[in-house]
């Protein structure tokens, strides 16, 4: 009989424990506050860019984790701001509520949710596409973690989202006392870049960071990105860039030997230079050429930088564009 009691009794608080972080059984007055998110920083935030995101997130309390949002759809409304209960996809999804007995939540997101093939509570895979237009790229999230311990908790889960595409361009300098158009601008692969793609994030929990995972290439092309003309102004010290940039599949297989061809006046000219490592995801490269007064054209070297303005990692400004 005794031995009866036990067991219920053991059985009860099990169940307590696994259900602690959801609060689906209490009143709305020993909830807390709702869990919500951002994505607002110092500058526009996600919402200039997309309306929607999927998003994980897991509680853990006691030692033990529990996952709270498994690939919630977030959406955004002009009233309610960012909302998991309101529009398309969100009929299922049950409110979560900050528990003050957890120790840590943790969460990271995809965007947009059409390109969101699949995501775990240590990983998001999206599906990409080379393109020139920014409304076709998508995003990952930084892996956010809130600690019973900091201001944030009880706030809205702030997310940084950064490309997972890469941004190239071209960028060109003539000296001359004239302005001088530049056309028919190709940059030619060594060989075939995947221009659709399964892209994987894998989240590390303990560092806190991100790594690109494994790359499943869906289609390759061979075929020579172009850009469009260059107007260089005389007596302009400085490179010009396209006025569109490429947002390209962090692809391995896209390093080595490239050319670019440009056309000034009536003379064609190409120069090679070589691609080392692979492009990281959110991060612009500029190739960046001059047009001597010899006629050749020569390579100048490379700028790279976070496209999204400076790392959102360590606070600084994070602005889509």
């Amino acid at each position: 009989m005794f031995m009866g009691k036990r067991t219920f009794i053991s059985i009860v608080l099990l169940l307590s424990v696994l259900t602690a972080c959801q609060n689906q059984e209490e009143l709305p007055a020993e909830r807390g506050v709702p869990l919500s998110f951002s994505t607002q920083q110092t500058r526009a935030g996600l919402s200039s860019l997309f309306d929607d995101f999927r998003v994980w997130g897991t509680c853990t309390m006691d030692g033990a984790d529990t996952d709270i949002m498994q690939g919630y759809r977030v959406n955004y409304d002009a009233t309610q701001g960012w909302t998991y209960s309101i529009g398309e996809g969100t009929e299922n999804q049950t409110l979560q509520y900050w528990n003050p007995s957890a120790s840590m939540y943790r969460f990271h997101a995809g965007s947009p949710v059409s390109r969101v093939e699949g995501i775990t509570a240590s990983s998001l895979t999206l599906s990409m596409t080379s393109t020139t237009t920014l409304s076709e790229t998508c995003l990952y999230s930084m892996p956010q973690v809130v600690r019973r311990t900091d201001s944030a908790f009880g706030n809205a889960v702030n997310l940084a989202f950064t490309y997972a595409n890469s941004r190239i361009n071209l960028a060109f300098k003539y000296l001359s006392d004239t302005q001088t158009s530049i056309s028919d601008i190709k940059l030619i692969p060594p060989s075939p870049y995947a221009t659709v793609a399964s892209l994987r994030i894998d989240y590390d929990w303990l560092l806190s960071a991100t790594s690109t995972g494994a790359l499943t290439a869906v289609e390759r092309s061979s075929d020579a990105l172009t850009f469009p003309d260059v107007e260089v102004p005389a007596h302009s010290a400085d490179a010009v860039q396209t006025s569109i940039p490429w947002y390209m599949i962090p692809d391995p297989a896209a390093t080595g030997t490239w050319k670019v061809h440009i056309t000034v006046g009536n003379k064609t000219k190409e120069a090679e230079f070589t691609i080392d490592e692979p492009w990281e995801p959110g991060r612009s490269y500029v190739y960046r050429f001059e047009y001597t007064a010899e006629a050749n054209l020569v390579f100048m070297g490379t700028a790279t930088e976070l496209f999204i303005g400076e790392d959102p990692e360590n606070g600084g400004e994070h602005f889509f564009e």
